[in-house]
């Protein structure tokens, strides 16, 4: 028994995405854009990272937008490494970020100048209504769902622009946008007037101030803006202020995107203490969370990953089959599925099925211990004494399969060989297919050929115990124990078996 769980554990390992690299190779973690801005008059830089396996799938995915997208070692890339993580974790969905390089971030970031002239920040968001989210929707497959992160002066603009267009981003993860002087009394007096008006206003606005940094004007005028939003008369809105109380490196704060994220999506999960029942349960869950969001989620592929193996656990094969194959379908980049689905077959017995499996897997990414296994298995169906006597059974029933195991013991000149774990697996599958007495009989052929395997004696012992044979699961089980007195699965199930 203690080699097969090895076995099913090794299994269930994640298979993380690993992308082939040459020497020499630069590393890379987006693309320029250029975009020609008549509303700006001038060429504006992005820089645009899509979501792993982008171009092996067709799907949209929501959109992350970055102010002070320019600056690639410190918010662009700490972004795509946040985003990474989470969706790896299945917390937040893949996304599409596009960082936008300022020009000149007070001019289009504030709505007031710091001279207390009039700011850009209009006809910055008008750039951003006609211009740059026009031209991403085109470029690339997105969802009508959008985020802003808005450090720095970048944060008056995020709450500006929920003023001023509402539905242009559903999230926005910003810093205290009360930091520049000039635009605070204009800020303030805006929110009044917005909030002061009946609406729902479907938006979350995550702030985060740093209290040891912030001095405490800035701090007055945020406990302001959050006094005019709950006194406000919008509806379905969403405001959370992080306090940072420990002072951090650098003039600003971060904005906070792994946590903004975090707190949005919440919900987004699929929580532990559901037991599925299929796809289906899976679909349903994240139809409702699409009618929260809204927008049309995907169920994420390493939820569908998790929740395979536990229907696998469950021993609901076909049920774990059918939501590995819909990964094979949806996440064609995800090698995960494939190692399940060749598990699967093996266990089976449909092994062209099963090499098949491992061998896409092999096309996609060279992995010694997947090559191990195929390996194995076409070893298994070459050489192996218990392939001939799994044959025999399947063809011809129990009685063959015992008629092909003497026969083969008999032959002075046998070329098959005996392996322990070879049966010792194959009693194992018997049972996966629910066939009992077929298991029993491979386990007494693998008792007879290793009489000093306590492992042979406990496998032989679970089997007895699952046909309901009590007397001899207690026998075996105890052999197993008296050959290997350090045995605890052994101990545990003659507990078990001595209580009943």
């Amino acid at each position: 028994m203690n080699r097969i769980i090895i076995s099913l554990l090794a299994l269930a390992v994640f298979i993380l995405p690993i992308w082939a690299q040459g020497d020499g190779d630069p590393v890379s973690i987006g693309t320029y854009r250029k975009l020609y801005s008549k509303v700006l008059d001038e060429d504006r830089t992005l820089l645009v990272n899509l979501p792993r396996g982008y171009d092996e799938t067709t799907h949209s995915y929501p959109v992350l937008y970055i102010l002070y997208g320019g600056q690639v070692e410190g918010y662009f890339a700490e972004s795509v490494h946040i985003v990474s993580r989470l969706n790896e974790a299945s917390r937040i969905p893949d996304m599409i970020i596009v960082g936008v390089k300022n020009v000149d971030r007070y001019r289009d970031c504030l709505p007031i100048n710091r001279n207390g002239e009039p700011g850009g920040a209009n006809k910055f968001l008008k750039f951003f209504e006609e211009e740059l989210i026009p031209f991403v929707d085109r470029s690339y497959r997105t969802k009508d769902f959008r985020i802003l992160l808005g450090p720095q002066a970048g944060a008056a603009f995020g709450v500006y622009t929920l003023m001023e267009n509402p539905g242009l981003f559903r999230v926005n993860i910003v810093t205290n946008p009360f930091w520049i002087r000039a635009n605070r009394e204009y800020m303030l007096e805006k929110a009044k007037d917005f909030f002061g008006k009946e609406g729902s206003l479907n938006n979350f606005l995550f702030m985060t101030s740093n209290t040891n940094l912030d001095n405490d004007v800035t701090i007055e005028y945020l406990q302001k803006f959050k006094t005019v939003v709950e006194n406000g008369k919008k509806s379905d809105f969403t405001l959370i202020i992080n306090e940072l109380e420990k002072r951090e490196s650098g003039i600003i704060s971060s904005p906070r995107l792994r946590e903004g994220l975090e707190e949005f999506f919440k919900d987004y999960r699929f929580p532990q203490d559901i037991q599925i029942r299929g796809l289906e349960d899976l679909k349903a869950y994240y139809k409702d969370l699409s009618k929260k969001y809204g927008y049309e989620v995907d169920v994420p592929e390493f939820t569908l990953v998790r929740q395979g193996d536990r229907l696998d656990e469950r021993g609901k094969l076909d049920e774990a089959k059918i939501i590995f194959e819909y990964i094979v379908e949806k996440y064609p980049s995800d090698l995960n599925s494939y190692a399940r689905l060749a598990d699967l077959h093996r266990r089976w017995g449909n092994y062209e099925l099963a090499i098949q499996y491992y061998e896409e897997l092999l096309k996609r990414r060279r992995m010694p211990f997947m090559e191990g296994r195929l390996n194995s298995l076409k070893k298994y169906l070459n050489e192996s004494a218990a392939y001939a006597v799994e044959k025999a059974v399947t063809d011809s029933g129990i009685d063959s399969g015992i008629a092909k195991f003497r026969e083969l013991r008999s032959k002075k000149d046998q070329k098959l060989i005996f392996r322990e774990n070879d049966f010792i697996t194959l009693g194992y599958n018997f049972m996966t297919r629910g066939m009992m007495d077929a298991a029993v009989e491979v386990f007494k052929m693998n008792v007879e050929m290793n009489p000093q395997s306590a492992n042979a004696y406990d496998s032989l012992g679970e089997a007895y115990m699952r046909t309901g044979d009590k007397e001899k699961a207690i026998k075996n089980y105890k052999k197993s124990l008296e050959l290997d007195p350090d045995n605890d699965n052994a101990k545990q199930m003659l507990k078990e078996l001595e209580k009943k």
